[in-house]
């Protein structure tokens, strides 16, 4: 402390000894780092509650979604003949669900960062993952006229993990492929066995990521270049939620 006010100090120090082990001398320095220190705190502070609000805006977000779905789900069981009516519900509901995902992905990125998303390993299939991820994704796939080629191991590949997490990985990995791959294209998913790993990949035909995105990829909301063909290529939430979940 410092005429009453606290300081973060840095001290480096070396000392000289003679055969002995006497000490001969001694040199020292001590740096003002307080601050540093400070924008340190500051931005530990900013994203704090850049997680809180993430946290409170995905629950907002939940809130009116919620009867937009059970709307959809009404108008689909009246069964109603008229075609453009089918057609806004069908669009209702399917966009519902698209954003009903976003959120629930802001919701998982908001949780993981704040340490409150917990695990349930259990024994699993992968290869019963891998379909219900690819069911995950085929009304996305079929909009943009894509296939996914799947190829799986002959034997059924047995792990222990939480199952529900997995999909959510295979579902928002794909989706990035989906999203990115050309119209018409083929999304490949490869599951392969290595030594005591299973090893997942997951290959499109898109334009691939720019050298100077690669290192900032997984990181929140970041995302390539915008462009009029990829008008849905969501918030930069999707890569964040694989990496913090694996």
């Amino acid at each position: 402390m410092i005429g009453g006010e606290v300081k973060w100090v840095r001290e480096q120090a070396e000392l000289e000894f003679a055969a002995d082990g006497t000490l001969l001398g001694a040199f020292g320095t001590t740096q003002d780092i307080t601050e540093r220190k400070q924008h340190e705190q500051a931005r530990q502070e900013a994203d704090r509650r850049k997680d809180e609000f993430l946290a409170m805006l995905a629950h907002e977000l939940r809130n009116p979604l919620t009867p937009i779905v059970n709307a959809a789900q009404v108008l689909a069981m009246l069964n109603l003949e008229e075609p453009h009516v089918r057609w806004a519900q069908e669009v209702i509901e399917r966009q519902a669900a698209h954003l009903t995902r976003l959120v629930d992905d802001l919701l998982d990125v908001s949780r993981i960062a704040r340490g409150k998303i917990t695990l349930k390993t259990e024994p699993a299939e992968l290869g019963t993952m891998v379909r219900q991820s690819a069911e995950g994704v085929r009304a996305a796939l079929e909009a943009k006229g894509q296939r996914l080629e799947l190829r799986l191991p002959e034997a059924p590949v047995h792990l222990r993990g939480d199952p529900v997490r997995l999909v959510q990985v295979l579902v928002n990995a794909l989706d990035n492929a989906v999203k990115y791959a050309p119209n018409g294209a083929a999304v490949d998913l490869t599951v392969a066995v290595q030594g005591k790993e299973a090893v997942i990949q997951v290959r499109d035909q898109g334009c691939g990521i720019p050298p100077a995105l690669l290192q900032r990829v997984f990181d929140l909301f970041q995302q390539g270049e915008r462009r009029p063909d990829r008008p849905d290529s969501g918030l930069g939430i999707g890569l964040t939620l694989v990496r913090r979940l694996v």
